[in-house]
């Protein structure tokens, strides 16, 4: 895919206060620790996640997302009224009808004539929404639009925690479940919009995708519960991650060398190792982790990387961005910037 009139005017983004390490974590599962005699500091060891974050009691997905639209229109230096189109794109919703988007809307105060809807893609929409958002531009449908996720894995993850301190627990659920307490919350929003009206010209160029759904089984939830097979799970993930790169070089005509900045969505340290090396990057130097300290924030992941580095200034006029997403399914898509 390509595009000629799609530019990414701002970002915005809410990180909760609250923060629970993982020492927190495994002082709770301490009985299911010593019952399986899983050593002492196992979960940070394998993951790399220091701490990640919670909302507050009474906040909803609605509400982080909410807050970090409005932080993109301001930064934006636009008007709310100037927004024709609103996509949420996260995996958690404050119900399961009606969709997030009107929550959202409604809460940024948006036009009653803005387009909104939900776009629900595991991890990867965010970068779904994206997609979204500029074909509406480059079709000339809309010129400014806003993408928001939030998330809130607090309530699964307590829920998990209950089963396996009561229910019972082998080594096999707590191999299964491990995946759960990589989470964290955390929101974020970009507004894009069309070239003509853009005031940056920091354009998305394009981009490429992969799907592999003959693993979708790998890694399901529900509200209240999250079945990973985390080491085939990093197999194909990875697996996936090479074929999507492939694509995206042949369709953009990058090479790894011409990329100055690669944010990712990120679930453990050992898969962003695994995966820069694959695709050829170094360990350090090129993408901008949050991992350790905010965890594996789902949707919000690689935009927020991305919405943290313009926040602290490490891009540069001219700077060849690649996005990079992957979600369960496995599906994959790595998006083009010129800044």
């Amino acid at each position: 895919m390509h595009y000629n009139n799609v530019c990414i005017e701002s970002m915005g983004y809410v990180i909760p206060e609250q923060v629970v390490t993982t020492k927190w974590l495994e002082e709770q599962l301490a009985p299911v620790y010593k019952k399986l005699a899983v050593p002492h500091n196992l979960f940070e060891r394998l993951t790399g996640i220091r701490e990640r974050r919670w909302w507050d009691d009474g906040i909803l997905p609605s509400d982080g997302a909410a807050e970090a639209g409005r932080r993109a229109i301001q930064n934006a230096g636009i008007a709310t009224e100037d927004v024709e189109s609103l996509i949420y794109a996260g995996v958690c919703h404050d119900y399961i009808e009606p969709a997030n988007a009107v929550f959202v809307h409604d809460k940024i105060g948006l036009s009653p004539n803005t387009l909104n809807f939900d776009v629900v893609n595991a991890c990867l929409g965010f970068l779904n929404g994206m997609v979204m958002t500029a074909n509406m531009i480059e079709l000339g449908q809309i010129d400014v639009g806003l993408i928001v996720s939030a998330e809130s894995p607090k309530e699964g993850q307590m829920a998990v925690m209950d089963k396996m301190l009561n229910n019972g627990t082998n080594k096999e659920d707590m191999r299964d479940n491990l995946a759960t307490f990589t989470l964290g919350a955390a929101s974020v929003a970009m507004v894009m919009t069309s070239k003509k009206v853009s005031k940056t010209g920091k354009r998305l160029l394009g981009g490429a995708h992969y799907s592999s759904t003959e693993n979708s089984d790998l890694c399901v939830a529900q509200r209240t519960w999250m079945k990973t097979n985390s080491r085939k799970l990093l197999t194909q993930g990875t697996r996936v991650v090479i074929k999507a790169w492939e694509l995206f070089q042949d369709e953009m005509d990058w090479s790894t060398e011409s990329v100055d900045w690669l944010f990712s969505h990120q679930v453990s340290e050992p898969q962003r190792v695994k995966a820069l090396k694959a695709l050829g990057f170094p360990k350090n130097g090129v993408d901008y982790p949050n991992l350790a300290t905010l965890g594996n924030t789902a949707s919000v992941a690689a935009p927020l990387c991305m919405a943290q580095g313009i926040d602290n200034r490490i891009l540069k006029d001219g700077d060849k961005i690649c996005l990079f997403g992957v979600g369960s399914g496995i599906n994959s898509i790595i998006l083009g910037i010129q800044w």
